[in-house]
Formats: C-alpha cells, structure tokens, sequence
C-alpha cells in the first residue's frame, strides 16, 4: 500500500511523501472525540523540507488502495535539528483540521431556550448558531458546517437550553454537548464540494462484518477491567435552584427517591453510589431521562481491550478495513471476550501499514475528553514520542 502525503503552502503544494519522496516515521494517531494528531521526519533532500511553516502549511494524507484521507490537517511545529554524525532533519508534528476550533472564541451569550424549528432540532440551531460564530471570525479555510447532526437529547424534549461563556469554539461544542449528552462528535472534510463538516451522533461508525478473532486476525489480546468506573446507585443534579445553592432532583417524578439504580450492575457489584449534574436541566422529567440514558451508557462497557490485530484487508483476505469508531465482533474465549467492540484508537504507520495498531473497547468519558482537551498536552506526548 502507498501513501500519498503532500503539503500546501500558500499556493505551492508538494508531493514530500509518494513513490518517489520519502518521509520517516510517520505515524497517525487517531482516538474517539479527540483531535487526529501526526508526527514524522523530514530531511534536506525533501522538496517540502522548507515549506513547513507553523499552524499555516496544511497537509494530507490519501490512502493509496482506498482513496481515502487518512489525515486532513496542519503543521504544528517543524523545528529542525542535527545530530552528533552531523545528519540534519526536522521533527514535524500535526494536528487534525479538528484543531480550527480551537482558533475562535465565543462571544458571551446568556442562557436561552433552543426549540429549533424550520426543520431543525434545538440541538441543530444551538450547533448552527455556535459554527456561525466560528464562521466569521476565521479564514475561509477553516470553516466549518454542521453536518450529520441526529443525536437525541432528552426524551421528553427538542429542546435544549445553553448559553455561551467566551470559551473557544471545541470548548464550547464538547463541554455543553458531549460531556452533557454523550455521544461521539468529529469533523470531516466532504471531498464532493471541498469543505469542512461537524457530525454529532450517539455512534458515528458501522457495524462491521469481519470478526477479530483469535486463530485468524488476532495477533494478541489484553483486557483491561475498570469496575471504579461503574455507578450502580447514581443521584442526578440538575440546574441549580434559585437563589441557593441547591439544585432540582428527580424525587417528585421518582417516588420520592432522589436516585436511580441500575438493577444488573447493583445484583453484581453492590451498591457504588455517584452524581452527575445536569446545569441545563430544569424540569425533573427531563432529569430523570437524562439519568436514565447516561447511567446505561455509564455502565455499558466497563472494559477494554487493547488488541493486536493482522488487517487481513491489506492482502485482499478480508473485505472490511480497520476503521476508526466502527464496530467489529471481537472473539477470544480464552480471555472471556465475544462482543462487538468499537475501534477507539487507531495509530497509522506510513511506512510500515502492517506495524499499525488499533484498541477496542470504550474508554470512559472522562479519559476521552481530557485527551482531547488542548492541543498542548498532545503536543507533548508527540515530542516524547520523537525523543524532543
């Protein structure tokens, strides 16, 4: 398989990566609700060695047998360096076209009721309204539409009721949406007209035919179990009463009970108590709701698996690829695994596509935004990685 890696400056775009250029250790890290990130090296005899200029030269990468792109995005940094036998490089990092959401801020908006309307969902205008604001403070490249949008709130309303507080752009999208409803948001550049997408769903990818199963494409398996994960017993917060500091509960539409169970995880675990908050939530059915929801999502998966996987799809010996949050049924029964699972981490080796690995599982919540927080922290873990 050969990628296809090239770079955009200006108005000069270059082939550094091909059948003829070469580029080394180049690797694609890719996880679930975080920003795709790349690192690799680049030396004096690459036609795009002086072309790397920070947070302005953008970069590709296609997928040569599924015409696919693997990586859409821009240089970070591309310092360059020599060592001690004199060999001059540059040690580039990049981040997925994700990271323009973190190029604008929102301007303050107080808090409102989102109905929707005109065919959209309150979900859909509260995200129109963010993206528009996006819109007119970046350059065109940048811009970014709402695209697949069909995640469901609460199930006793349309409505959602968010405010803006100057925070950037993803800060805004992953703190009032996804660390509130769950569900999995990306952006994606549709290659029919050229421009960039947001899409927002409970489950983004596809159930997948091809097994992963020991004796056929399973190299190794590692299950990791994380019981502190797991609430049996979960007191839901709403939106903070007036002039106090108290906040609505769920006891008047619960029987007086101002928490939830979950009867099979409380017969198996006993009873872990724990609260979540809800500061959009108003009305205690729609607390109750979002409980209900987010408390079975909580406790779905309480495990991971980190797999070893031979994609069979490179030799043409199986007809699905190993594909970022899409799911595949996963088969070990000497370490109790036969499940569907979903790919939620995904690194790409360039050079070597067979050295490339994937994890399977579901990571918690709190793990997955934290690691798409800031662009700082994933700079750092790639100058680790490149010994920076």
């Amino acid at each position: 398989m050969l990628y296809t890696v090239t770079i955009t400056n200006g108005s000069e775009s270059v082939n550094i990566h091909d059948r003829y250029e070469r580029i080394a250790g180049a690797q694609i890290s890719k996880e679930r609700n975080a920003i795709d990130s790349m690192a690799f090296t680049i030396y004096p005899d690459n036609p795009g060695y002086a072309l790397l200029d920070s947070m302005t030269t953008t970069i590709q990468v296609r997928n040569g047998k599924t015409g696919r792109l693997d990586f859409d995005g821009r240089v970070v940094k591309a310092p360059g360096s020599m060592d001690g036998n004199g060999l001059i490089s540059k040690a580039v990092l990049c981040e997925g076209v994700e990271a323009y959401l973190c190029d604008s801020t929102q301007p303050y908006l107080a808090e409102r009721q989102w109905s929707g309307g005109n065919g959209r969902t309150g979900l859909q205008e509260f995200i129109d309204y963010v993206l528009a604001r996006h819109n007119e403070r970046v350059e065109p490249h940048k811009r970014v539409y709402r695209g697949n949008v069909d995640l469901v709130t609460y199930e006793t309303t349309g409505g959602v009721y968010k405010g803006l507080q100057r925070d950037t752009t993803r800060e805004t999208l992953f703190g009032k949406l996804v660390d509130v409803f769950g569900g999995e948001m990306r952006v994606r550049r549709n290659e029919a007209d050229g421009l960039l997408y947001l899409d927002y769903s409970k489950k983004l990818g596809r159930d997948r035919e091809t097994p992963v199963e020991v004796a056929r494409n399973m190299a190794s398996v590692s299950m990791d179990e994380d019981p502190t994960q797991v609430i049996t017993r979960l007191y839901p917060l709403g939106a903070k009463l007036e002039d106090s500091e108290d906040r609505i509960t769920v006891a008047s539409v619960n029987g007086g009970r101002q928490y939830i169970d979950d009867a099979d995880a409380l017969a198996k675990y006993g009873i872990l108590e724990g609260t979540q908050t809800w500061d959009d939530v108003t009305q205690p059915a729609n607390l109750l709701s979002a409980a209900r929801s987010w408390l079975a999502e909580n406790n779905r998966f309480p495990h991971s698996a980190a797999v070893s996987v031979y994609d069979l799809s490179l030799i043409d010996k199986a007809p699905d690829e190993l594909s970022l949050l899409d799911w595949y049924p996963c088969r070990n029964h000497l370490v109790g695994l036969d499940e569907p699972l979903e790919i939620i981490k995904q690194t790409i080796d360039i050079n070597e596509p067979h050295a490339s690995s994937v994890d399977f599982g579901n990571s918690t919540a709190k793990q997955s935004s934290q690691a798409t927080a800031a662009l700082a922290s994933k700079v750092a873990q790639l100058e680790k990685m490149l010994g920076l």
